[in-house]
């Protein structure tokens, strides 16, 4: 681009982007905090007291393990909405419609939504938000009258700190887990240097799907293979430099985004 249409270009690194999400054990699709999660605190004289109870579980309509990731949701169950004096039939299943919130649901509630949402935006094992997962606020008291100008405050506050004791919990049990970008690849490489590319996929976490040797007949070692592999894009961040110097110039590769999926392997 600098040099063909003299246009200025910034360069960098290339970033990749992580999620986290819950690790469901088999037969167990979805975690519930113990109990009602209490949060009491007394902040510039004002005291901020609230107790949420919540479950979090993967969407239903999510299905494999190599997906693309989904934002959170947050839905409401009937009690929660009786507490707050709203039809449960009204209610929004998510918080993605923040005008539609504003127009339908009192302030407490907003504030308790934006809470939970809040701390879903936050993974616990590095700077990644978090991915495919439901949050289903199944209950929420307070010791302070809804008329209180520190009510909606507490909502918040409340849920903000559900949503993060049980996801520590979680970290505590093993049970978070990074998820990394996987492509699927393919790679045309000489039959002669099959080896040296499957070997060399292995150590980038690789995990080849199919090989199709070249069928034999004249032109020995350049006769194209085709290689099929699924690899974390963080592996394969320069690899055209790489497949060159492993061919002699003469493999080429495609790449395609297939969802995000367990990190693994490091």
């Amino acid at each position: 681009l600098r040099r063909e249409y003299g246009l200025e270009v910034r360069t960098g690194t290339p970033r990749v982007t992580y999620r986290e999400t819950v690790l469901l054990n088999d037969g167990d699709d979805e975690v519930e905090s113990d109990g009602m999660v209490v949060y009491d605190r007394t902040v510039g004289g004002v005291q901020l007291q609230g107790a949420v109870r919540l479950r979090l579980s993967r969407p239903p309509t999510l299905e494999g393990d190599c997906i693309p990731p989904e934002d959170p949701v947050v839905t409401l169950s009937p009690e929660t909405c009786e507490y707050f004096s709203i039809d449960p039939k009204s209610a929004s299943s998510s918080i993605d419609d923040d005008e539609s919130l504003e127009q339908k649901y009192p302030p407490a509630l907003r504030a308790l939504l934006s809470g939970a949402r809040g701390s879903l935006k936050r993974g616990r094992l590095g700077p990644h938000p978090l991915a495919n997962l439901e949050c289903h606020i199944l209950e929420v008291d307070s010791e302070l009258a809804s008329s209180d100008a520190s009510f909606v405050g507490a909502m918040r506050a409340a849920a903000a700190n559900a949503v993060t004791t049980l996801l520590e919990s979680l970290v505590n049990e093993g049970r978070m887990v990074v998820l990394e970008p996987k492509m699927n690849v393919e790679i045309s490489v000489p039959t002669g240097k099959v080896g040296d590319v499957l070997s060399d996929l292995t150590g980038r976490r690789g995990m080849v799907d199919d090989v199709a040797m070249a069928e034999e007949g004249g032109g020995g070692d350049h006769v194209k293979s085709m290689v099929r592999a699924e690899v974390p894009l963080i592996e394969i961040l320069g690899y055209a430099n790489s497949l060159r110097s492993l061919t002699g110039g003469e493999g080429a590769f495609s790449a395609e985004y297939k969802g995000h999926a367990p990190q693994d392997g490091l």
